[in-house]
């Protein structure tokens, strides 16, 4: 899974640099997916319950920060890295 580059956002978390974008909100919930920007190989899908108006760059560092902890090796390929809601 790559992401389009149209839309997307970067951001640096701890010297590496992401890719990503909010792809769905509803009434619970929003998500967003990440992925390395230079060399994308495998994506991480977030989402967020918290009931917030939007995703922000906070949400996604947290959320890039606690997937890495989790197992996620985005420069890896493989299907994507679903991460529990936070």
């Amino acid at each position: 899974m790559t992401l389009p580059r149209k839309g997307t956002r970067t951001i640096v978390v701890d010297d590496v640099t992401y890719r990503w974008r909010a792809t769905q909100k509803d009434e619970q919930f929003a998500s967003y997916v990440a992925e390395l920007a230079d060399q994308p190989r495998s994506a991480m899908l977030g989402s967020n319950v918290a009931m917030l108006p939007s995703i922000t760059p906070g949400i996604v560092a947290d959320g890039i920060r606690a997937a890495l902890r989790a197992g996620w090796t985005p420069s890896q390929p493989g299907p994507p890295f679903r991460t529990p809601r936070s």
